[in-house]
């Protein structure tokens, strides 16, 4: 019980704070929930939710332990990880922030990798999606693409780094995963589709909640540096937006790496489920945030590009996640899913 007594505090506080500053300040926090719905159905859902139900059917299909009996050699040198770990790096990598934690959590309830293995992979599986990176930081909030990759090469690299340290904390190698046949069953995508669902409410609860209180921060009788750095420590769209603002460009990568208590809110069901303590999730968070930021400060010295703020916040949650590759991809392969998952489920009445 000890291990949870700051998430339940810090549970407690965030809704108290919420309950009451509704009661105080209702038109200002009834705004940021109105912008938080507009950040979830615009922006949140369409870029997350395809590699939600992606993520959980690579685990539930069984194909994440084919592809893991391949690159074992490369997850066993670099993480010290089984080979299934691998599928929810790279989707960590690329999905968005829960997802690689998400999956790190399939991957353990199906027996795939250890609960302390689990706890390793949550303090470098956590990443912000290229779609988000590159479309809304860079391209949007700064007006060069070219910002947005040198950031998001940055998180992804401190991320690895992260991971590569981690083996060391981990002397007992992994066995490989036995040739097995597996079966695919024509309902798992039905079952992936409806716990991506239940993941996607949870993530936009906190999003919803925590846009409410930035529209509170913003009107706290405190000086603009201290609402600065609260709105960069809480969110992580408001944080970047703010600190492109206020600081040099290399700073969001440390926003980036942090990734709010927002994001740190919608974790909490995972941490429990591999018993990790909150407080080693926010240590993991500031090392990673750390490292982005040294990596970004050479990167831009090394590959300058000039930026300029946007200024009109109103249009931020917009079309960069509607052209994102990575998206676009994973709707693809989705699509791919479900024409296989209709021709199982024929066979089978058949």
């Amino acid at each position: 019980m000890n291990n949870y007594k700051i998430e339940v505090f810090f549970t407690a506080v965030v809704s108290t704070v919420f309950a009451v500053l509704f009661f105080v300040q209702p038109a200002v926090i009834i705004a940021g929930i109105r912008k938080g719905l507009t950040v979830c159905g615009s922006s949140v859902i369409p870029s997350l939710f395809p590699f939600m139900v992606l993520s959980d059917f690579i685990v539930r299909s069984g194909f994440g332990s084919i592809a893991g009996r391949k690159i074992f050699p490369l997850t066993e040198k670099l993480f010290r990880l089984p080979g299934s770990a691998g599928c929810a790096i790279i989707m960590g990598l690329i999905g968005g922030f829960p997802v690689g934690a998400r999956m790190t959590v399939q991957l353990f309830e199906s027996g795939e990798i250890t609960a302390r293995q689990g706890r390793r992979m949550l303090t470098f599986c956590i990443n912000a999606g290229p779609a988000f990176v590159i479309g809304t930081v860079g391209t949007v909030m700064l007006s060069s693409s070219k910002a947005g990759l040198i950031l998001f090469v940055s998180t992804t690299s401190a991320s690895l780094i992260a991971g590569i340290i981690t083996r060391l904390f981990d002397s007992k190698k992994p066995q490989k995963a036995e040739n097995k046949n597996t079966v695919f069953d024509s309902s798992s995508l039905t079952e992936s589709v409806s716990c991506s669902v239940e993941a996607m409410l949870n993530v936009c609860a906190w999003i919803i909640i925590f846009s409410g209180l930035n529209e509170v921060i913003a009107h706290f009788p405190v000086s603009e540096s201290a609402s600065v750095w609260l709105r960069m420590v809480t969110e992580v769209t408001g944080g970047c937006m703010t600190a492109s603002t206020h600081f040099p460009t290399c700073i969001l990568a440390l926003v980036l790496g942090w990734s709010g208590l927002a994001v740190h809110c919608q974790l909490m069901p995972y941490l429990k489920a591999l018993g990790m303590k909150f407080t080693y999730l926010w240590a993991s968070r500031i090392v990673v945030g750390g490292m982005s930021t040294a990596i970004a400060w050479i990167l831009f010295r090394l590959f300058p590009c000039e930026v300029s703020v946007f200024s009109n916040t109103a249009n931020i949650i917009s079309a960069p996640y509607s052209v994102s590759a990575p998206v676009a991809a994973a709707m693809l392969v989705l699509s791919a899913l479900m024409l296989t998952d209709i021709k199982l489920a024929r066979t089978e009445k058949m």
